[in-house]
């Protein structure tokens, strides 16, 4: 199907005026005029308006193409402030003696639990099966805590100076906080549901895409509460797209926000809610046939009216009688699909029945602190400790809704904040104590790695963005509008404009990150093949074998970055030297000092360097490759 050229045009006044008289007057932040002005671009772009669009307004921002639901919030304001409470709770001592019922908290581990000074809903929620039963946490150290917390909330490691001037020294509240409040952070989380949503600009609208982008961003600025975002996200058209039927569309937006496959009744009766969306193609203005989500008026009779004897396919009754018919208008034409680009607020809410559905359900709330719990620490806790669960709902709803709160409970709490390290105490065994008093220990995203190394050697290495997996689609339109788009994203772009740069893209993919998203999405895997593919990269980057060749010295880390300022990378190697660019390195590196051991190792390394004269240079790129091909690049 192409709207672009309907039987019979319609003129933009008698659109409008039917856009005006269907839209609720109490949405929030959008007058009529508004309300016209963001319709209008959408009603000339597809051609339906064959009169009064000569003088409209430029039909799209080709940078930012966003159009969808999303386009009709009005301004927001947050739902709550950073910091939340809990931040800074003070270290809870052990019962001392611990209950006698491991498996109970007596009254004393009550009466020990009820007197904390307890804030932070995940401490008050394990006092009873930590403290309470004479058990205590090992508190990580403050340059692991840093790394970890960047490494989760910024998507990289940090520098040395970050960890000095943000982090290390500083109450965990206000640099949890002001993590939070980064754009970096929001972004990571738009990353998140880009692996989620399986974005792909050949299957989804790209100005989809950007729509869909721009909601997560508002619910991880705390703008939008969760149960609004799930509403729009359920029924957005880069979700309701990507699947051919309505029990499929169901089954997605159940296990996206419920986190489990649908039971066969469930998928059955939440269908009928989707039942008026369908796919097929549109004539956009700049990049040509597009892929989109339209809606069918099912349920309604001859007339356009509601039809007694078939609104039941269009009635979910499991979770209480919601229907969701729509009526037509002079947009449609005969019985064909209306493009969802001429929805307007009224309907926009009307379609997003699915999402409030699922909200309603109390494994709809328990599922969005889970994923937070499982996203920072690997594993979901209220397993072992269903307290958990219920105390971060309780906490989550307090503060409206904003899912920062659980961020937030979470990144200050002591089991995020432990060391993976956990030594046994005597007579028990470190398995004995259980996942809860073991710190966090994850693999880095490819991102995360490849990030890492950009800032660290101070080179370009290029990028990925989520929001268009295939920029080559776009590019070889070889359009005004298409080309400006590629150019706006965080794609690098070849001088001519051409092509992209692939050196970011290839490694990463090959390492299970930035993922296409068409057939499969990303992927974390340890293999000799990852691991050599890895060491590959270190190895062009740092060339411990100073190879001399123009493409060698192109793509390694400039000297400058690997030696400390006031070392010359001709400076005879000596052990006080060695020590000097180990420090540099260790602390560029990894933001720590070097341990006892990594100084033994290097002080035997300078004594053993051929061929002699060694250099500073010399010692300083083989030590660049053995500090980044090893473990604590990979992991934290």
């Amino acid at each position: 199907m192409n709207i672009s050229s309907p039987k019979r045009p319609v003129p933009c006044v008698a659109l409008a005026a039917n856009l005006h008289s269907v839209m609720p007057s109490t949405a929030k932040g959008l007058t009529m005029t508004n309300r016209f002005v963001f319709a209008l671009p959408f009603l000339c772009a597809a051609s339906v308006c064959q009169l009064g669009c000569d003088d409209a307004a430029p039909l799209f921002d080709q940078r930012e193409p966003a159009a969808g639901p999303g386009s009709f919030l009005p301004a927001l304001e947050p739902l709550s402030t950073l910091p939340f409470a809990g931040g800074d709770d003070a270290v809870l001592g052990a019962l001392t003696p611990a209950a006698t019922d491991p498996g109970t908290c007596d009254a004393a581990c009550q009466a020990h639990c009820a007197a904390a000074p307890l804030s932070n809903p995940i401490h008050q929620a394990l006092c009873p099966t930590i403290e309470g039963r004479g058990l205590s946490y090992t508190p990580v150290v403050a340059a692991e805590a840093c790394r970890r917390l960047f490494a989760d909330t910024l998507g990289r490691f940090p520098t040395k100076r970050e960890l000095d001037e943000t982090c290390l020294d500083r109450p965990m509240s206000a640099v949890v906080a002001n993590l939070l409040a980064r754009p970096e952070f929001v972004k990571t989380q738009r990353r998140i549901f880009a692996d989620l949503l399986l974005y792909h600009n050949e299957v989804i609208s790209t100005a989809r895409i950007w729509d869909a982008d721009e909601v997560v961003g508002k619910v991880y600025a705390g703008l939008i509460p969760w149960d609004q975002f799930a509403a729009i996200i359920a029924s957005h058209p880069v979700l309701t797209r990507r699947y051919a039927n309505p029990a499929d569309r169901a089954e997605a937006a159940f296990r996206l926000f419920i986190g489990r496959p649908p039971y066969q009744n469930e998928r059955a009766d939440l269908a009928r809610l989707y039942n008026l969306w369908t796919n097929d193609y549109y004539e956009h203005p700049g990049f040509g046939r597009t892929p989109d989500a339209f809606v069918r008026y099912e349920c309604v009779n001859d007339s356009g009216d509601r039809d007694d004897a078939s609104a039941g396919a269009c009635t979910s009754v499991l979770w209480g009688s919601r229907e969701l018919i729509l009526n037509p208008d002079v947009r449609t034409e005969g019985d064909k699909p209306l493009w969802s680009g001429l929805l307007n607020a009224d309907e926009w809410f009307q379609l997003q029945e699915p999402g409030r559905v699922l909200a309603s359900l109390p494994a709809f709330w328990e599922h969005a602190v889970d994923r937070v719990s499982e996203q920072y620490l690997g594993y979901n806790p209220s397993l072992e400790a269903p307290a958990i669960r219920e105390a971060l709902v309780r906490w989550l709803l307090l503060h409206n809704g904003d899912i920062r709160s659980v961020h937030f409970a979470v990144l200050t709490s002591r089991l995020y904040l432990q060391s993976a390290l956990t030594e046994a105490v005597p007579g028990e065994l470190v398995d004995e104590r259980g996942q809860l008093l073991r710190g966090p220990l994850k693999q880095a995203d490819a991102e995360v790695w490849l990030d890492t190394l950009e800032v660290a050697t101070q080179q370009d290495l290029g990028a990925c963005d989520h929001r268009l997996p295939d920029p080559n689609r776009l590019l070889n339109m070889k359009t005004v509008s298409a080309l400006a788009l590629v150019a706006g994203t965080d794609w690098p772009v070849a001088e001519d404009g051409t092509k992209i740069l692939t050196r970011y893209r290839d490694l990463a993919r090959s390492l299970g990150g930035c993922p296409e998203n068409l057939a499969g999405g990303r992927f974390k895997t340890v293999s000799i093949l990852t691991t050599a593919t890895q060491e590959s990269f270190v190895e062009s980057v740092c060339n411990p074998a100073l190879l001399d060749s123009a493409a060698a010295k192109a793509a390694a880390a400039p000297i400058a970055v690997l030696l400390p300022g006031d070392l010359a990378d001709r400076q005879a190697l000596d052990a006080a030297v060695a020590q000097q660019v180990l420090d540099h390195q260790v602390g560029t590196f990894f933001g720590r000092s070097p341990t006892e051991e990594e100084r033994a190792l290097v002080a035997g390394g300078a004594d053993a360097c051929v061929p002699r004269p060694c250099t500073a240079e010399t010692f300083a790129r083989p030590l660049c490759f053995a500090l980044l091909s090893g473990a604590e690049t990979l992991f934290y």
